[in-house]
């Protein structure tokens, strides 16, 4: 089994959500390529960092009360190593991993960056939407279809101004627009809501 395939196998031996899941892992990973097209990145770092981004959120990684993003950092740091790993190249990629999250300030490398505006990105619009819907009644903060559309509603108004480069704002922009068309049409066909 190649290294790619090691990384997919632990996402997917994970417990993980299919909203955190591989395919999360895989559109931040080439949307991160698309978004950064103009620079040339370390693709091997890259690809990495956005398997494993959410790891320290999946069952069986996660540990209550610890801030994923660090317990993810923690599991890259053990796994990396005995995977065989590039050594020169780990620090780049907790760098990544450590800073994906929207509130956090962007890691160092262009690598880290990427990942962290494409994780924003994979938030809003029509997948952000997907995801959070298929998240009803399984994530503490969304109980109830109401819930997700709170929460959509607080995304695209939070998210778009986390977004530090240029195409990423783009992208945002458009997002938003997605995410604010759905939740207008949802408000007319629901009588406001009352019917939801």
């Amino acid at each position: 089994m190649d290294f790619q395939e090691q990384l997919i196998q632990i996402v997917n031996k994970s417990g993980a959500h299919s909203a955190w899941g591989v395919k999360h892992c895989f559109r931040v990973y080439h949307l991160a390529k698309e978004l950064s097209s103009h620079l040339t990145l370390d693709d091997e770092a890259l690809y990495t960092a956005a398997l494993l981004h959410d790891t320290g959120k999946y069952p069986v990684y996660a540990i209550k009360n610890i801030d994923h993003a660090l317990r993810s950092k923690g599991i890259t740091a053990n796994i990396l190593p005995q995977m065989m790993f590039p050594l020169l190249k780990i620090p780049k990629v907790l760098d990544a991993v450590e800073n994906h999250m929207y509130y956090s300030e962007p890691g160092r490398s262009d690598e880290a960056v990427y990942i962290r505006e494409s994780d924003i990105l994979d938030n809003l619009g029509n997948i952000g939407l997907m995801r959070l819907f298929s998240l009803v009644g399984q994530d503490e903060l969304i109980q109830t279809p109401e819930d997700a559309i709170e929460r959509a509603r607080l995304l695209a108004d939070a998210l778009p101004d986390k977004v530090s480069t240029k195409a990423g704002k783009r992208l945002a922009v458009k997002r938003r627009e997605e995410t604010l068309r759905f939740l207008a049409g949802i408000k007319r066909q629901t009588s406001e809501y009352a019917w939801l």
